[in-house]
């Protein structure tokens, strides 16, 4: 018996694309569907080996029939949403190194205003 891994790479979102592969287990093969760019692994259905045990006639629409419609939207949406994240903060933290976005809260920003204005001379 041959031992044959099989993968593809499908989008599962607009801007989102997944890599599966069906791999031979014990009894069965698995298809690991796994997001291409931050490789987190979205699901991993069994699928039943073919006639004589051999590797399984299925395609990527198949697998992602196995996982669902709801899991393959929602891991799109958990992943977006990270990148999103984790951009804001890098961002955030730029223009805080250039000056141009102020701390929050800071305590110092009441003092100066005080100091400020105490130090015009009044007529």
């Amino acid at each position: 018996m041959t031992i044959s891994h099989l993968s593809f790479r499908v989008p599962y979102s607009a801007h989102r694309d997944c890599m599966i592969v069906v791999r031979p287990r014990n009894s069965a093969y698995q298809a690991v569907c796994v997001d291409a760019a931050t490789r987190l692994t979205i699901g991993c259905p069994s699928v039943q080996r073919g006639p004589d045990g051999r590797r399984p006639a299925i395609s990527a629409t198949d697998v992602m029939g196995m996982i669902g419609e709801y899991r393959l939207a929602s891991a799109a949406v958990d992943i977006e949403a990270e990148e999103l994240a984790r951009r804001t903060r890098r961002i955030a933290g730029e223009l805080r190194l250039c000056g141009l976005l102020g701390r929050r809260g800071s305590r110092n920003s009441g003092r100066r205003k005080a100091r400020d204005s105490s130090s015009v001379p009044r007529v």
